[in-house]
């Protein structure tokens, strides 16, 4: 009997928009990969988590009860179970493997995980993501709630609950909330808030005096990645939900209830301290600590460094995309954002290149784009969509924003599973605007 062709292993790190596409792109190729090609899929979570939509979670509350909507049904509209994921795939021969990632041993081409397993690899790739950047701020990390985590976006949300209780029963006499960051975390979830106060508002719940809602920014204006026509829509926008944007302006210290910043004015900078039962921090991103583990080269910022082909430089069984990887445009020499539309179109090129690797034929190599079609949020049925050349605003580019959250659920999932976790966002989350 003639002996089995041994596999070829890939192994994918990461299940964010990345990892999770790449895998889909790659059960594409199956054919033309072989049969005795493996997919593993690994990640410490059991779930994939639509980042865009974690804002809606932060402010899911109906203004009559506070409990009406529960944790389950919030989470249900954002999250995806891998395994639910793999089984659809299971025919492709794709598993799943929750774990750490320790390391990465080249010599013996095994991914060291937790509790001492490994795993077998003849090509990785990294789509590890990234965690969030607080810049060694005293207070920040132990105080402020991140929007990075579904855990974070209920524990939000918790809060505001138990704020709208104890104000009903004059047990509360007002509420600050300060997000630091204008980026499209920060402002989404600045705007959504201010729609949400503004509706308790209009039901007679809540006085205009009772909340404030702070905008910071250590930039000179808000959403940097767009032009300036979106930047001051938004910022009408932003004002007629009542949030006060505060630019050239860093956090130095955070206390429980309390902020120190440090803002530039007329006369120098000066530093102030604010009342803030309620701090998101949304400042910005970093690479993963693990990815000084991986024995791979790194640029100046701490990413993986790759080729034009994605691949990971200096290592020829590696390709590495999404936020974890530092792909630069080669004309702008700007980093590509961390985007969920980046990292789709980079797993296509991963998937196409892996491929090509095995059926030993020439690699091709990818040029992003300088300009990326954004969509932002801004409370409500209310968003910006801006295409470049023209952009959308109101319930127009709110009809876009919704448009791009299914076709991102149909880019992973078949027709009716991606319907069915679009429309259970849709059902819980519509409810806030």
């Amino acid at each position: 009997m003639p002996a089995q062709p041994a596999p070829f292993r890939i192994v994918v790190l990461g299940a964010g928009f990345a990892g999770l596409r790449t895998v889909g792109e790659l059960c594409k190729r199956r054919a033309r990969l072989g049969s005795t090609c493996e997919l593993t899929l690994i990640d410490r979570a059991p779930h994939h988590v639509y980042w865009p939509l974690l804002y809606e979670v932060c402010t899911a509350l109906e203004e009559t009860d506070p409990k009406d909507v529960c944790a389950d049904d919030l989470q249900a509209g954002i999250c995806l179970r891998v395994d639910d994921y793999v089984n659809i795939l299971r025919k492709k021969r794709v598993r799943f493997l929750r774990g750490d990632v320790q390391g990465v041993d080249r010599e013996q081409k095994v991914v060291k995980l937790d509790g001492g397993r490994t795993v077998p690899f003849d090509v990785i790739v990294f789509a590890l993501g990234t965690t969030t950047a607080t810049f060694n701020i005293p207070g920040v990390a132990e105080q402020a709630y991140t929007m990075k985590s579904v855990e974070h976006a209920l524990a939000i949300r918790e809060r505001l609950k138990s704020f709208i209780n104890a104000y009903v029963h004059g047990e509360e006499a007002r509420i600050s909330v300060l997000v630091a960051g204008a980026g499209p975390t920060g402002t989404e979830f600045s705007a959504e808030l201010g729609n949400f106060f503004h509706r308790l508002v209009k039901s007679g719940i809540l006085r205009p005096a009772d909340f404030e809602i702070r905008l910071v920014e250590a930039g000179p204006d808000i959403l940097p990645m767009c032009s300036p026509a979106i930047r001051a829509r938004a910022r009408e926008r932003l004002a007629e939900l009542g949030v006060s944007i505060m630019t050239d302006t860093k956090v130095t210290k955070l206390e429980k209830g309390r902020i120190t910043l440090e803002m530039k004015t007329e006369k120098g900078e000066e530093t102030r301290d604010f009342e803030a039962d309620v701090v998101v921090w949304s400042g910005g991103i970093r690479p993963l600590d693990i990815i000084k583990a991986l024995d791979v080269q790194l640029d100046e910022k701490g990413y993986i460094s790759v080729e034009p082909t994605l691949e990971v430089k200096g290592f020829e069984q590696a390709f590495a995309l999404g936020d974890c990887a530092g792909i630069v445009h080669p004309v702008s020499g700007k980093r590509v954002p961390a985007l969920g539309q980046a990292a789709v179109k980079e797993a296509a090129i991963v998937a196409e290149n892996i491929t090509r690797r095995l059926q030993r034929v020439g690699l091709v190599s990818w040029t992003p784009p300088e300009r990326w079609i954004t969509v932002v949020p801004l409370g409500g049925k209310y968003a910006i969509a801006d295409f470049g050349a023209f952009h959308l605003h109101g319930l127009m580019g709110y009809a876009v924003r919704k448009a791009a959250d299914l076709l991102y659920f149909l880019s992973v999932l078949p027709l009716v599973q991606a319907v069915q976790l679009w429309m259970k966002g849709a059902v819980v989350y519509m409810k806030n605007d």
